[in-house]
């Protein structure tokens, strides 16, 4: 830095050790809410199976956890995949309404859980490209001018990565609940298919929760919500090797995790009404969407017999997704929230 001082000194635009730094601080409450930017870009990527894991190791107190997210989309070309490793690399920029624009969101979303984002990406089997962001890495080189290698060449995965997909998870407790990807004796490469992505998070030191349980049910409760349409369009969502069903808050979905329960009365909601108002897309802009807010009436009188159980732990009715009664939000709307904050954090 002092050298940059210096009278007629050249300024970088970005300092790259101070600004990869910064962002890890940028614009996740959670770490659901971090990962939710994965599972946008694998549904943008065509992909109709998305895994998440949270791998715990250790002793109690001492515990490490590494996060990891698969998915069996279309993969990256080698170009394409040093291209989306760059802070602002996108190959969508152009296309506004695409959930994976502005070419942020894949790494700070990583990096605000983990000081290291490992990426592999495929398109023709046991053919994985790798990039890896190490942000521990980048500071030591003490220089502002990063330039990423191109991507590396393996005909294998690392024992790690392979392990997420072939050993159960600590949690679930009972490893019989976990439907694990690639069963023994079976090819790994054949398992994976001829196209697909993974980011590895190793050692995450950034959580919302220290337990890979708390960890795996806030998962499940926020994304069964987020991706509800996704999943009740054919979405395979897993979270440590558990299917995640369906939750709709508004219980209006005849597909979702409410109808399926063989004691309710009444399966969904009543639709009482509908209307389409316009919202500005920019504060004193004169572009506008339509948002259409619809209002459902529960059938409180029937689930009102049912058992407090039944309505608090499998209907959820007074759970902390009953804050998620009065508005809910879908998953593309809820990327631009989460990427216009992001945009506005980094500004100031």
């Amino acid at each position: 830095m002092n050298r940059v001082l210096k009278d007629g000194a050249a300024v970088p635009l970005f300092f790259a050790q101070t600004l990869i730094s910064s962002l890890r601080d940028v614009g996740y409450n959670t770490t659901t809410s971090a990962l939710c930017e994965h599972v946008d870009n694998a549904i943008q990527a065509g992909a109709d199976e998305v895994r998440v894991y949270f791998r715990q190791t250790g002793k109690t107190g001492d515990a490490v956890i590494d996060a990891a997210i698969y998915d069996n989309g279309g993969g990256m070309a080698p170009n394409v995949l040093k291209v989306a490793t760059s802070f602002g690399g996108s190959m969508n920029f152009n296309n506004r309404q695409g959930i994976g624009r502005f070419g942020m969101g894949m790494k700070t979303a990583a990096l605000s859980m983990s000081p290291t984002m490992e990426l592999y990406s495929w398109q023709e089997p046991g053919a994985y490209y790798n990039m890896t962001l190490d942000v521990e890495a980048i500071g030591r080189e003490r220089s502002n001018a990063v330039e990423l290698p191109d991507p590396t060449l393996m005909n294998e995965l690392p024992d790690e990565i392979s392990e997420l997909f072939s050993k159960p998870m600590s949690f679930p407790n009972n490893a019989a609940e976990q439907d694990l990807r690639v069963k023994r004796d079976e090819d790994i490469a054949d398992r994976l298919g001829g196209s697909g992505t993974i980011i590895y998070m190793p050692d995450c030191d950034r959580l919302t929760f220290a337990k890979s349980r708390t960890l795996v049910e806030h998962a499940v409760k926020e994304m069964s919500r987020v991706y509800r349409r996704a999943i009740a369009g054919g979405l395979k969502l897993y979270v440590n090797n558990r299917i995640v069903d369906a939750f709709d808050p508004t219980y209006a979905m005849a597909n979702a995790r409410h109808a399926k329960m063989i004691e309710l009365p009444a399966k969904t909601s009543r639709l009482l009404f509908a209307k389409t108002v316009k919202v500005p897309l920019r504060e004193h802009g004169t572009d506008s969407a339509d948002i259409t807010i619809r209002l459902y009436r529960l059938p409180i009188e029937e689930w009102s017999k049912l058992s407090r159980k039944v309505q608090k732990n499998d209907l959820q009715v007074f759970s902390g997704l009953a804050g998620h009664l009065g508005i809910s939000v879908p998953a593309f709307q809820t990327r631009l929230c989460r990427a216009r904050a992001a945009a506005r954090k980094v500004v100031a």
